[in-house]
């Protein structure tokens, strides 16, 4: 059984591991077919279907290569209408360079007596760069001109002409000596050895770095299981426990069921960061190993260069700003815990600034995301030398055209970010915003989720919120109404009200709810129903419902005990008797009679 079971697990590894050997086998292919082509076909610059150097340093200056060599920059002034040109056009003039320079190693020089150098024209009273040897490459009376410094190259380069003059001289000479040492066939076959072994890590660590990815996967998804978001935003019955009948025992519970979670969150971001630690790495073995390799080979140096240029910028910034991004969320995931931890030992801390800590901890990882993506882009046109100017100008443009579409959706942002910066409300509390009273089940930048009467879930966005009706904030009240009949003793109805509040106080069960019994009581009102009396009873945030409901019952109780009647509507009837004796019918009416 351990036999069937290893073979399977070898099967299973090797069905993995051929892809990438497959790919490693036609990149070798690839890199041979490319460097077994003939030398005499090798050019100063390779021409490729790709921009071997997009990125100049000004309009009027390009580089001139050698076997994908960068030799040095030459410049060549604009052309001006009506105006004869002194110096060819810049294409022109880097062609005919690395012409030169391409038919010297071609034609082939004595590299122990090679000599190049930079000699003045008289007659025109520039420098030129010149070359020669002992055998076939000219000599010191007919030397081999390769390229005149000009003083608009000596303007852009700002140096003297013979100080640019010897630099370039230097720059040809230590270029010729390298081409020709890559066209030895030792050298040539100590570049494959030093390719294969490249290759050979590359094969033997990416199995390993794919491992890991994989660990990493299977933890990833173990604590996407064990997440509940929930627990993050707890229910309405433990939100209206706050300093209520629950006291410093709800408080504390709440805070460990929350921490969990907590940590749980930071263990993910810790987890995603590693992921994607493991990613750039792996891109970093392969695609750095490949450009190694094709930088070996003259004919496959063209190709590294444009890699190194472009595609690696761009990998690399996204990288970057990935695991920049990610590490800013694992320092916001620290703040949190730390927070809740500090707000656990306090034991007049508030839950609701613990409540607001999820919110506050997305909307600043949402923000952070947003301005390292900003920073990539900018970032990245930066290395492309992409003109500063044209940037804000299109920044300018691109940022209205997004205000004028999304205005609503930037609304919404602006509005979500008050709130939370007001603290106008949290998750757990009670409002009204005009859409009637609600309990706020969840909120984020742009929408607030209230659950309503008969269970409505109402989604409102942040923008519409104008003003806020907040009915749990800190503390709540009941605005307690009764009416009394006429015959009832109003004073003695209003001590029955106190005294009524203030045995519900002492209960054990109610004392941490009901903050200040009495805050006011009298007569509100006086008309043919009754008396109106009213009293107001400050309570814990979420706590005035029950505490209303409990009270009704015990006042009606108390009412009949005291012998206080409730005002019950009444209905006056008026009856009129015929006029007896001739008398005058006003001066006879029936007693009412009251039904």
């Amino acid at each position: 059984m351990r036999s069937i079971f290893s073979v399977h697990h070898l099967h299973r590894r090797l069905s993995r591991l051929l892809p990438r050997l497959l790919l490693l086998v036609l990149s070798l292919i690839t890199v041979v077919t490319l460097s077994t082509a003939s030398p005499q076909s090798v050019e100063g610059q390779t021409p490729l279907p790709i921009p071997l150097d997009p990125l100049q340093p000004t309009e009027n200056t390009a580089t001139v290569r050698l076997n994908g060599r960068s030799v040095l920059e030459i410049s060549s002034p604009p052309s001006n209408l009506g105006e004869p040109r002194t110096i060819p056009p810049l294409g022109e003039r880097v062609r005919e360079v690395e012409r030169k320079l391409s038919r010297i190693l071609d034609e082939g020089f004595d590299p122990d007596s090679l000599q190049v150098s930079a000699q003045q024209d008289w007659n025109t009273n520039q420098y030129v760069i010149i070359a020669h040897d002992d055998e076939n490459l000219g000599s010191w009376e007919e030397p081999e001109e390769i390229v005149t410094v000009t003083e608009f190259d000596a303007q852009v380069a700002d140096r003297r002409p013979e100080v640019l003059a010897q630099d370039w001289a230097d720059q040809i000479e230590e270029a010729l000596r390298l081409g020709y040492q890559d066209r030895l066939p030792q050298a040539r076959q100590e570049r494959w050895q030093k390719a294969l072994a490249v290759a050979a890590i590359m094969v033997v660590l990416s199995p390993i770095i794919a491992l890991l990815q994989r660990r990493v996967t299977g933890r990833y998804q173990q604590l996407l299981r064990q997440r509940h978001p929930e627990d993050l935003q707890p229910p309405e019955e433990s939100l209206a426990q706050e300093n209520g009948s629950a006291g410093m025992g709800s408080r504390v519970q709440f805070l460990r069921a929350m921490m969990p979670q907590i940590v749980l969150e930071r263990r993910i971001s810790l987890v995603i960061l590693l992921r994607r630690v493991l990613l750039f790495v792996q891109l970093a073995l392969w695609i750095g190993g490949i450009i190694w390799i094709l930088s070996q080979f003259p004919e496959t140096r063209a190709y590294a260069t444009w890699l190194q240029k472009f595609p690696v910028q761009i990998l690399g910034i996204w990288l970057f700003v990935a695991i920049a991004n990610k590490l800013t969320d694992v320092f916001f995931d620290n703040i949190l815990q730390s927070w809740v931890e500090q707000e656990s030992l306090n034991p007049t801390a508030s839950k609701r600034f613990i409540l607001r800590a999820p919110t506050l901890a997305a909307a600043l990882k949402g923000m952070t995301s947003f301005i390292a993506g900003l920073i990539g882009v900018i970032w990245f046109l930066a290395l492309q030398n992409f003109p500063l100017d044209s940037l804000i100008t299109g920044a300018g443009i691109f940022g209205v055209a997004l205000t004028i579409v999304f205005q609503n959706l930037i609304k919404d942002l602006i509005n979500g970010v008050l709130i939370l910066w007001e603290d106008q409300f949290a998750v757990g509390d009670v409002i009204d915003v005009g859409y009637g009273p609600g309990f706020v089940e969840y909120m984020n930048l742009r929408v607030t989720r209230m659950r309503g009467e008969g269970g409505r879930l109402s989604t409102v966005p942040n923008s519409q919120i104008q003003v806020v009706h907040n009915l749990s904030k800190e503390w709540s009240r009941i605005d307690f109404r009764i009416w009394i009949s006429h015959d009832a003793d109003a004073l003695e109805a209003i001590q029955v009200m106190r005294q009524t509040m203030e045995e519900m106080q002492a209960d054990p069960d109610w004392t941490e709810s009901i903050i200040e019994p009495t805050m006011l009581a009298g007569v509100e009102n006086l008309d043919e129903r009754g008396t109106q009396l009213l009293m107001w009873t400050k309570t814990k945030p979420l706590q005035q419902w029950a505490v209303e409901r409990e009270y009704r019952r015990r006042l009606k109780r108390a009412f009949e005990d005291a012998g206080i009647s409730i005002a019950i509507p009444k209905q006056m009837l008026w009856f009129k008797e015929p006029p007896l004796d001739g008398r005058d019918e006003d001066n006879h009416h029936s007693l009412p009679q009251p039904k």
